[in-house]
């Protein structure tokens, strides 16, 4: 039986603002999933008040939780962000009391049924949901035996990462001809980043939103869409690996890993190159993809941060 939420949804909406719990590790809203009804959730407070109690509850387990302002012109930007990583309810408290919310009773996601797949948005929200369940376990300062979930946590996000496709950004050579027929030849070079050891790793991107966190003011980036299968084959040497969405919980995915999930899970590795063969079939050429103003949700002020302590 459904709740009519109505007045609630109204009461958080024409707030001229809310705090968000965000993982101070992952950089990203902090999931919880709720034991009794297993729902995906995060939460949001009226006051820092609030936060501060919940993030109580985390910190003996060596969570630590911060807040970020989330003001009135950016909640569609905010919630529509927590649809798109597979966030199922927001839970809203004020005053000590908790009430969730089905997130997409705040926002939907648009039907893209009528466009080519190959130009919809590249989503992935489970492969996004489990990396972070997974980088809050990987991140929590504790003895690896205290970890009791995170086999299980990394087992569930190598299988999303095996069946994904993923956005891979590249600089389009100068000169003459379209940016598709240079994408076309393959007159373009892979974006790299260094890291302070020197070591070399290539930023991939779960969905567009990541992208867009990137890519932001950097016009000359375009992006290529390529399955887990084509991942290893499109490094170089000099290369240690991939990252997976840098601007958000930083996975790494060195070379190793990628050789463990292509031998782990054949079937879903296959499953994504069919996937992604049937994309590409629906184009006479490469998905090409604008960068575009990050979501406002990227640009929040942290306003509260909690001491990690016993």
């Amino acid at each position: 039986m459904s709740i009519d939420n109505k007045f609630l949804i109204k009461k958080v909406t024409q707030r001229d603002s809310f705090i968000a719990c965000f993982c101070a590790a992952t950089r990203m809203p902090f999931l919880y999933c709720d034991p009794v009804t297993y729902a995906d959730q995060v939460w949001i407070f009226s006051d820092e008040d609030g936060l501060k109690e919940f993030a109580g509850r985390f910190a003996g387990k060596k969570i630590l939780l911060q807040g970020a302002l989330i003001k009135k012109a950016q909640f569609t930007g905010f919630f529509g962000s927590l649809l798109h990583i597979g966030v199922t309810e927001i839970v809203f408290t004020e005053n000590g009391a908790s009430v969730p919310i089905p997130i997409d009773q705040f926002v939907m996601f648009k039907d893209m049924s009528a466009i080519p797949e190959a130009l919809r948005p590249l989503e992935n929200p489970q492969l996004m949901l489990t990396g972070i369940y997974m980088m809050q376990e990987i991140t929590r300062k504790v003895p690896m035996e205290e970890k009791e979930d995170l086999n299980d946590l990394q087992e569930e996000f190598l299988v999303n990462l095996a069946r994904s496709r993923f956005l891979v950004p590249v600089q389009v050579k100068a000169g003459p001809g379209t940016i598709a027929e240079k994408l076309q030849k393959k007159q373009f070079a892979f974006v790299e980043l260094t890291m302070k050891n020197k070591d070399r790793y290539r930023p991939i991107f779960a969905d567009n939103m990541e992208f867009q966190k990137f890519a932001q003011n950097k016009k000359d980036i375009q992006v290529i869409s390529i399955p887990f299968a084509g991942l290893k084959p499109a490094l170089p040497k000099s290369a240690k690996g991939y990252i997976l969405n840098p601007n958000g919980c930083q996975i790494v995915l060195q070379i190793p890993l990628l050789d463990q999930v292509l031998n782990a899970f054949p079937d879903a590795v296959k499953q994504g190159s069919e996937e992604a063969m049937k994309v590409a079939k629906s184009l006479a050429g490469p998905q090409v993809r604008k960068p575009a103003v990050a979501p406002a949700a990227s640009n929040s002020k942290k306003v509260v941060k909690m001491p990690d302590k016993e």
